[in-house]
């Protein structure tokens, strides 16, 4: 199994352990350690845990991993989904890895139990890291690493708003 696939263990692992913590606790303080914690795993999985790239990368086709993904879906079939270095599970990587911003920033910031707050903050936080990248040479500028990251922000926001919420 690859570094990946071990990412996306430890963040799922990650996700749960804060949806049970977020789902009982009351304690502000408790919270913010938890979304400091957050906020430093995401940069190190996002930026300093890769290596320096003397050409700046850019995507900026927000489809292009999707016309992989079903290039790859017409040769092998439902087994592109299970490769954990693939297009499928760095899109999926994306999406769970801003599923906690989505819940835990609700819980913290009563300004923010908004959706479009939310997935105006998840594109702000993922802009950030994306010119980041861009600017440290440390990856890739990529377009639909944005959505993806849109989009998990806001199905955490989702997932707060349906249980985690006060009445």
């Amino acid at each position: 199994m690859g570094f990946p696939f071990y990412v996306a263990y430890i963040v799922a692992v990650f996700i749960a352990a804060l949806a049970v913590v977020v789902s009982v606790t009351e304690n502000r303080h408790i919270l913010g350690t938890l979304f400091m914690f957050y906020v430093i795993a995401v940069l190190i999985i996002t930026l300093f845990v890769r290596t320096y790239d003397l050409e700046i990368k850019t995507i900026l086709d927000p489809f292009m991993k999707y016309r992989a993904l079903a290039k790859d879906f017409s040769k092998s079939g439902w087994k592109c989904f299970l490769n954990h270095n693939g297009f499928a599970s760095e899109i999926f990587l994306n999406i769970l890895l801003f599923v906690p911003l989505g819940f835990l920033v609700p819980k913290l910031q009563e300004n923010f139990q908004k959706g479009w707050k939310m997935l105006l903050l998840g594109l702000a936080f993922s802009l950030f890291i994306e010119i980041s990248q861009l600017v440290l040479h440390m990856g890739c500028f990529d377009i639909s690493d944005l959505v993806h990251n849109t989009l998990g922000s806001g199905i955490g926001y989702a997932v707060w708003h349906k249980w985690m919420r006060e009445e």
